[in-house]
């Protein structure tokens, strides 16, 4: 090895050889090479970055404590109550008719489904934790209550590749923009028959809600909750909702989005 030159050095089993072993001894790395590209860190401002993600975690969980005990406090406790009071009509009426007693007994028994559902979520809340979740199966069963009070005949036309790609946040805010849309056939639009669809096209989902309703004019209509709700949850899933109605037509109400992030110019 020719004398001077440190650029090269022998390596015996991995350890540097007994030759020049003080040569790379007495070469020391300048003081600055580890400072990448001049970059040091700062003690203060990771300091104080961590302790801005704490303050942040603290108050999620602070927030979801108070989620649960709303829901608990409030929701639950209404729920229970307009089951005690059905109860209570059922008692105190003589003459009820059979058709009357099966349409009280759903109602109670939707009533019991859904303080399930949300005794659910309060556990989901509380532990943090995610259920298990069947977008499919909780489609079918919404449309099943629907059919059973014998006012709105729902038919599902799914495809099975959105069901095995979206994740259980996206299918929790498909079913959510669903139930809305179908309370407002119900309650809103008088409407006897539904069509509920999803579709994928290449990376992009698609979730229709048609009715044959009574429709309505948008023109100078403010938007109510219902609608406004729809378009927040398609908005979260990185997409958009449209509603296509006609005085007398029915209603359309489309939610679409992509699986895989949009580039837009700036």
């Amino acid at each position: 090895m020719t004398q001077g030159k440190t650029s090269f050095q022998l390596l015996d089993g991995g350890l540097l050889s007994r030759s020049t072993l003080s040569t790379a001894r007495s070469v020391r790395p300048p003081t600055d090479s580890l400072d990448l590209c001049g970059l040091k860190p700062c003690e203060g401002e990771l300091t104080a970055a961590f302790k801005a993600t704490e303050n942040r975690l603290s108050k999620l969980l602070e927030d979801r404590n108070r989620i649960g005990r709303d829901l608990h406090d409030s929701v639950l406790q209404s729920l229970y109550a307009i089951g005690l009071n059905i109860e209570a009509v059922r008692r105190t009426r003589s003459n009820q008719t059979v058709e009357g007693k099966e349409a009280d007994d759903r109602m109670v028994d939707q009533i019991n489904q859904l303080i399930h559902e949300v005794r659910g979520m309060i556990r989901e809340i509380e532990s943090g934790s995610v259920q298990e979740f069947d977008l499919s199966s909780e489609l079918s069963a919404l449309c099943t209550t629907y059919e059973q009070t014998g006012r709105l005949s729902v038919k599902l036309n799914i495809q099975r590749g959105p069901m095995d790609v979206l994740t259980h946040e996206e299918e929790r805010e498909i079913l959510n923009i669903v139930r809305e849309a179908l309370s407002n056939c119900a309650r809103h639009a008088n409407a006897t028959r539904a069509v509920i669809s999803i579709r994928m096209r290449d990376a992009r989902i698609r979730v229709s809600i048609l009715d044959n309703g009574i429709g309505f004019s948008s023109a100078g209509q403010p938007r109510g909750y219902g609608l406004a709700n729809m378009e927040a949850r398609a908005k979260r899933l990185g997409g958009f909702l449209r509603v296509q109605s006609k005085t007398g037509e029915g209603t359309q109400v489309i939610a679409e989005f992509s699986l895989e992030p949009e580039l837009t110019s700036i």
